[in-house]
């Protein structure tokens, strides 16, 4: 069923093409502060980027967490999973007599990730359900997940750029909106701090390989980023905030003698954009399909 034959590498650059507002959580009570901080480093970290700059503490990041999260539920909308969960969440309702406690569970079951555990987002992303696991055969059980997604950080000329333009351990603007009642003309402005167009970051992911049709699952990544870049990342997208575009992206395979000595990792593409990448999908999976015909 499941034979670990290696483990695919996508490192990537992001940028942000508008404000980026990944929230963290308000630790100190500053006066004119912003009540809406974004996530950032508690400490330095030494060699961040294996060039042997440190990235300094307060600087902004991109939890891992959010982007796999965001790329899943943008996939899951896509394939038709929402709907699944929609129908089931219908059934699972119907079991309950109280009108009140039903319309509830309807809903808070039918907003959940998918949790079929045989569909291609499951066994990409993992599908933390017991029961589900528990209800299917040895034969239809879908391994464990696929993807990992780590932090990304900004570029150290992202950092560099950042510093000369804001000033010394500034990294982030404070954007001001404004509710205005239509009625009284009334304001209530708000701060929203975010990090600034144009902060470029670096990531990996890392997909393993353990069935003939994880070839096929790992252009369901690259779909997710790509439906990703059309819609946005962080909070106030509808508002402008979160569009970024996936740049610079290179695809290395580590086959598993690569991780006890006895073989080398080999590039499979480097592109510019995750289209391309798309275009040239047929190619990766040729290769990759090596490996379980071997």
């Amino acid at each position: 069923m499941f034979s670990y034959k290696g483990t695919v590498i996508i490192k990537y650059e992001m940028k942000a093409l508008t404000g980026l507002r990944v929230g963290g959580s308000k630790e100190n009570f500053e006066i004119g502060g912003t009540d809406n901080p974004v996530i950032k480093t508690l400490g330095m970290i030494e060699n961040y980027d294996g060039r042997g700059n440190n990235l300094p503490e307060g600087a902004p990041y991109i939890p891992g967490s959010s982007l796999k999260g965001k790329i899943r539920s943008l996939v899951e909308w896509a394939k038709g999973r929402v709907d699944y969960m929609i129908e089931r969440a219908k059934k699972e309702a119907e079991k309950i007599e109280d009108e009140k406690k039903r319309r509830s569970k309807e809903v808070e079951e039918a907003g959940r990730s998918c949790v079929c555990g045989r569909c291609e987002v499951c066994k990409v992303f993992g599908t933390g359900d017991a029961k589900t696991i528990e209800s299917l055969k040895l034969s239809e059980l879908p391994g464990p997940p696929r993807l990992r997604v780590f932090d990304a950080y900004p570029t150290w000329e992202s950092i560099q750029k950042l510093q000369e333009t804001l000033g010394e351990n500034i990294f982030t603007e404070i954007k001001t909106e404004n509710a205005i009642n239509r009625l009284t003309s009334r304001a209530n402005p708000r701060k929203v701090e975010r990090v600034p167009a144009g902060v470029v970051f670096f990531g990996e992911m890392a997909f393993h390989l353990f069935t003939k049709e994880d070839p096929d699952l790992l252009k369901v990544v690259f779909e997710g980023m790509r439906l990703l870049e059309d819609d946005y990342l962080g909070g106030y997208g509808s508002r402008g905030s979160g569009k970024v575009r996936f740049e610079n992206i290179e695809v290395i395979l580590r086959p598993k003698a690569y991780y006890f000595g006895d073989g080398l990792e080999e590039r499979l593409t480097q592109k510019t954009t995750v289209q391309d990448i798309l275009a040239d999908y047929g190619n990766i999976k040729q290769k990759l399909s090596g490996l379980f015909n071997a």
